[in-house]
């Protein structure tokens, strides 16, 4: 069974690796840190996936993903074929585990966590759709993903390969996805490095202690190697008596609340450092979709 995501951070790259493989984003970094932006106030946060986050506005949803994903898939069958390979796009991506995010901040719910500890509910595994391809060979690599390694491009390749040129015929620059999640990934962690978080953490860490536990962060608990000697088997009691005890503390502390109002205060202050950028990424990513919605209709 897979481990529950614990942090924000551990949702780096789950829907940009679920794309074309052999894609390469080009990045930039999100840029220095600031001073730490002011908190006004500590909501009681029962469920992330109904906060209004200020990144939000700007990140592709995971529907938005599927179906981006899938046009740009058909684009590149369609190229394959003009050079006489068959290459089957398959079926939409499912992507379940994306659509949740209680538990971004950490393992938030009880139910889930005397039910599966700090494992995650089999039933949300994101699985890819099974396209029967056969494996390609390096010269269908080459048309797929264009020259590599110096090497000279067949005579008509595009740029990138098929799959740069599925990416253009829909507009999905995939480098801004990327971007994006550098940015979240950069909002979250100087939530967890900001000063109040370590205070809200060693609360958790003295109510978990008066349970019996000793641990000094969420993720510690998370990360006992005792849960993790078999990925493959179930939560013991053990494990989840330890997760049941550790949602239990950070609701007594409002934890979610505290640590979801410094996210949005940091992620606010990334929205106005890169202000320009992330509106010009929203349009090209609403004029992808609008793309998207042609190359699928009917299909």
């Amino acid at each position: 069974m897979k481990r529950v995501y614990v942090t924000a951070l551990a949702l780096a790259g789950v829907m940009a690796a679920a794309g074309c493989a052999g894609s390469k984003a080009e990045t930039r970094p999100p840029g220095p840190a600031k001073a730490p932006p002011a908190v006004t106030a500590s909501p009681t946060v029962s469920n992330l996936n109904n906060a209004s986050l200020p990144l939000d506005r700007y990140t592709t949803t995971v529907d938005e993903y599927i179906e981006l994903d899938y046009a740009s898939k058909l684009m590149t069958s369609d190229c394959m074929k003009r050079f006489g390979v068959g290459w089957n796009a398959g079926s939409r991506l499912k992507l379940t585990a994306s659509r949740d995010r209680s538990n971004r901040l950490g393992l938030v719910d009880e139910k889930q966590a005397a039910r599966f500890g700090y494992h995650m509910d089999p039933a949300t595994y994101s699985t890819r759709d099974k396209s029967d391809n056969p494996k390609l060979t390096d010269a269908q690599g080459a048309i797929m993903f264009g020259a590599r390694d110096g090497k000279p491009a067949r005579d008509g390749i595009p740029e990138g390969g098929c799959a740069g040129e599925g990416y253009r015929k829909v507009g999905w620059k995939i480098d801004d996805d990327a971007w994006l999640q550098e940015l979240d990934n950069d909002a979250a962690m100087r939530t967890f490095a900001d000063r109040r978080a370590l205070e809200v953490l060693a609360k958790w860490s003295a109510c978990m202690a008066e349970s019996g536990y000793r641990y000094d962060k969420p993720e510690a608990a998370a990360a006992d190697q005792r849960w993790w000697k078999d990925e493959t088997s179930p939560a013991t009691p053990a494990e989840k008596n330890t997760a049941v005890a550790d949602v239990r503390c950070k609701k007594k502390i409002n934890y979610l609340g505290t640590m979801t109002s410094i996210l949005i205060a940091y992620q606010q202050q990334i929205v106005e450092g890169n202000l320009e950028r992330l509106e010009a990424v929203r349009k090209q990513a609403q004029d992808a979709l609008a793309n998207a919605a042609t190359v699928l209709n009917g299909r």
